[in-house]
């Protein structure tokens, strides 16, 4: 009688033959259907780095599929694309990702930086952050998101849930000079000093009286050889309204405020009329929301093309239009002196910056090309350009025989073996 301990050497030498019979008929299997249909094999955005290389080298399979969580750094996305040139179907899914895009512009603002704008989804969260960390963060809009960068370290990303999109600036900016219109006034007054203080060279003419006016600088010719913007106030650049007219047209910019809309020369390219004034309580300005308690002519009627910027209650505030090659933008705050005069303790910082806003939206300058960062706008774009649009994975993943030839040949082996010494130890030949 054979002993129970013989008995199990004999079945687990059994079982390791059907075994290593199993591994080659999967193997032949598996070898017969990468012949007939090629290999299909799968990644995800964790992955795919790594699998990679050993696709372009050791196996080719046929189809490829990944599951993207996040858009690919830009050198496996090429790479992948690059995949596809030579002759393997690559797709991808990424239910989760996000189009996003963004936009660099250096601000034309003696004090530097840039505005970023960024389109995302209405409502969806989008988080500013530079090569320090992060800067900021806003909720788009219809319009997306727009923000300002007052130190811009060569990138800044706009990231919308998984998707990240990176700009870098590609030119810097040469200014000129402003051209301030008005009246001999606290607005006035205070409009200069306002960009003077942020840097800005001002030419101005303020009209004193019908017979008496103070220049300061040479006006020069009103083009945009001397000129980034000019900035009338109120209807005393009637004298200036054909010739500003056409410095807008070569590709100038203005701002004007609501009563210099209907100056001769102007009105033709204001943004809208002059409605009627709705004056200040005298109250002190707040500071949470200080434009609020001034003194606002409202833009009305618009003009058809002319958009919106900013809304006091139903009334228009601030408009915006293309004329020809350059911008107009129109405000209706006639005496935003008084923030700066009865604002808070941040109130001149903040009429200051107010005011070169208004002018780095509409003000022309020279530019000149500089080595940028790499970057990627539109990373959802860029992707669906490169392999296609998203695809849901048909079929399971083939695993290419090729790649697994040394782990299957190692088990086959181990298992001889070990069937091998069960039957020495037997004393079976």
């Amino acid at each position: 009688m054979r002993s129970l301990a013989e008995r199990a050497r004999e079945a687990l030498e059994w079982l390791l033959r059907i075994a290593v019979l199993a591994i080659l008929v999967w193997f032949l299997v598996r070898t017969i259907l990468v012949q007939r249909h090629g290999a299909v094999e799968d990644a995800t955005s964790e992955s795919v780095g790594s699998k990679l290389a050993r696709w372009s080298t050791v196996a080719a399979p046929s189809r490829v599929h990944v599951r993207i969580d996040h858009p690919p750094a830009g050198r496996d996305r090429d790479w992948l694309a690059a995949l596809s040139g030579a002759s393997t179907d690559v797709d991808w899914n990424g239910p989760t990702l996000v189009p996003t895009a963004i936009s660099v512009e250096p601000r034309i603002d003696p004090a530097g930086g840039a505005d970023v704008s960024v389109a995302s989804p209405e409502n969806a969260v989008t988080v500013f952050a530079d090569t320090l960390g992060v800067l900021d963060s806003a909720r788009a809009t219809r319009t997306g998101v727009r923000g300002y960068v007052p130190k811009f370290r060569g990138t800044v990303d706009a990231m919308v849930g998984p998707v990240v999109a990176r700009a870098a600036r590609h030119d810097s900016i040469e200014l000129h000079k402003l051209l301030v219109i008005g009246q001999a006034g606290w607005e006035s007054k205070f409009a200069v000093a306002a960009l003077e203080e942020r840097g800005w060279q001002v030419d101005a003419h303020i009209v004193v009286s019908p017979k008496g006016d103070v220049r300061q600088g040479k006006i020069a010719d009103i083009d945009t050889a001397h000129y980034s913007a000019v900035i009338a106030i109120d209807s005393t650049a009637a004298r200036y309204g054909d010739r500003i007219a056409a410095f807008v047209k070569q590709g100038g910019g203005l701002v004007l405020w609501s009563p210099a809309a209907q100056a001769r020369g102007l009105a033709g390219i204001a943004p809208g009329a002059a409605g009627t004034i709705i004056p200040d309580e005298g109250d002190a300005v707040s500071d949470s929301a200080p434009r609020s308690g001034l003194e606002l002519v409202p833009i009305t009627p618009l003009n058809p093309d002319a958009i919106v910027i900013e809304r006091r209650g139903n009334n228009v505030a601030l408009a915006a239009r293309r004329v020809g090659r350059g911008r107009v933008l129109e405000t209706g705050y006639t005496n935003s002196w008084r923030w700066r005069m009865a604002g808070g303790v941040d109130a001149l910082a903040r009429h200051r910056e107010w005011m070169a806003g208004l002018v780095a939206l509409v003000a022309t300058s020279g530019h000149r090309a500089v080595a940028a960062a790499p970057s990627d706008v539109a990373p959802l774009v860029t992707l669906i350009d490169e392999l296609g649009s998203s695809k849901a994975s048909t079929e399971s993943a083939t695993l290419d025989p090729a790649a697994v030839a040394r782990w299957v040949f190692a088990l086959v082996c181990a298992a001889l073996l070990l069937e091998w010494a069960s039957r020495r130890v037997r004393g079976v030949k």
